[in-house]
């Protein structure tokens, strides 16, 4: 009996090793991993560059020393990346695994600050897509007073709208202008309800993230597969809140369908309003990072729901760079190929377009 278990504690000894991961294969795991991670960072690293270390905006291929922090952390974790690459393809897997884990640590630093920003931002935009864009038109509306003025029980719809009439005997009792708002009602509120739902799914994610940590008992470490836990809930996190900032995006999408009226007219104005007294307002040129012509013989302009989110003017400035992003776009990018017609020479020259101003004398952000 004796003899028999120590041949089957032998056995088990032997067989141990088996049923240990080697090096050469976390190292093959890692590497696909985080460079998986690095690929879906690099367009939120081009967006939201971050300011460079005297606090000022930086350019998207800016100098070493002039990138943005966010920049600046993303370049880092390529280059321990790259090193354990080169550690990797030697065959020295034990120092790739190394520079590999360090990658995986600046990625969730990084992923952590960007899910705290991305949820300030979401959430920023929601409580101003609720909100009224332009004070001084009388036919901007909050989304409360539409949700208030244009539901089925409404004095607008009972009165006003939906009471019949003989054309052209009887004059129609509100402008046309106004009723997309009733149209739009359910659609508006849904996105406020579907984008506050998605902000607080983010803010959930983020504190579960948080929480890893927290939960270890005393003599336990973080170990690499609690990382990646964490930064799978943290690219969560962002992803929740990038649908949540598409929701605000849809709010001025529905809210403000007359704002790209520019596109449409070779002077590149928005459409002439009235104001309170009923005077009309004639429009103004509109800008599209800081150049005026006319857009609507610009190749690149589509006037579908592929409409690039610079020409996008019912989105406010502050946000076009977040309307690229929820769409995995490069905002800067898309600028240069698309208003500047950087690898278009000809045509630029054909539509008279202006040199590209430099950085800082225009409004947009890059946080």
């Amino acid at each position: 009996m004796k003899q028999s278990l120590l041949i089957l504690m032998m056995s088990l000894v032997m067989q141990a090793p088996m049923f240990a991961e080697s090096v050469s294969s976390k190292s093959y795991q890692k590497r696909i991993e985080l460079l998986t991670y690095l690929r879906e960072l690099e367009p939120i690293v081009k967006n939201f560059r971050g300011e460079d270390a005297e606090g000022k905006p930086t350019e998207l291929n800016a100098p070493e020393g002039k990138e943005g922090f966010r920049m600046k952390k993303y370049l880092e974790a390529k280059r321990i990346y790259q090193e354990g690459l080169q550690y990797h393809f030697e065959g020295n897997y034990s120092s790739a695994y190394q520079r590999f884990l360090e990658c995986q640590l600046g990625i969730e630093k990084m992923t952590e600050e960007l899910s705290q920003y991305y949820i300030i931002r979401a959430e920023e935009m929601m409580k101003t897509a609720m909100e009224r864009k332009n004070p001084n038109n009388p036919m901007d509306k909050a989304l409360l007073d539409i949700s208030i003025e244009y539901g089925k029980g409404s004095y607008f719809r009972q009165d006003v709208m939906d009471l019949p009439r003989e054309a052209p005997y009887q004059r129609r009792m509100y402008d046309p202008k106004e009723a997309h708002y009733s149209y739009n009602k359910y659609d508006i509120e849904k996105n406020m309800e579907l984008g506050y739902r998605h902000l607080g799914l983010a803010k959930e994610a983020r504190a579960n993230a948080l929480k890893v940590e927290k939960n270890l008992e005393k003599h336990q470490k973080l170990q690499p597969s609690h990382r990646k836990y964490r930064i799978d809930l943290y690219f969560g996190a962002i992803n929740l809140a990038r649908d949540s900032k598409a929701n605000a995006i849809n709010i001025y999408k529905l809210k403000y369908p007359y704002d790209n009226y520019y596109l449409n007219n070779s002077q590149a104005k928005t459409e002439a309003v009235k104001d309170e007294t009923g005077a009309s307002v004639e429009g103004q040129p509109v800008k599209i990072d800081g150049v005026t012509y006319d857009f609507s013989k610009n190749p690149y302009v589509k006037y579908d729901h592929r409409l690039q989110a610079m020409f996008d003017v019912r989105v406010p400035e502050d946000y076009r760079v977040d309307h690229a992003d929820v769409r995995g776009r490069v905002y800067d990018l898309d600028s240069n190929n698309m208003v500047f017609m950087k690898y278009d020479q000809e045509r630029k020259k054909a539509l008279n377009v202006p040199a590209k101003p430099a950085q800082g004398t225009t409004n947009t952000p890059q946080q």
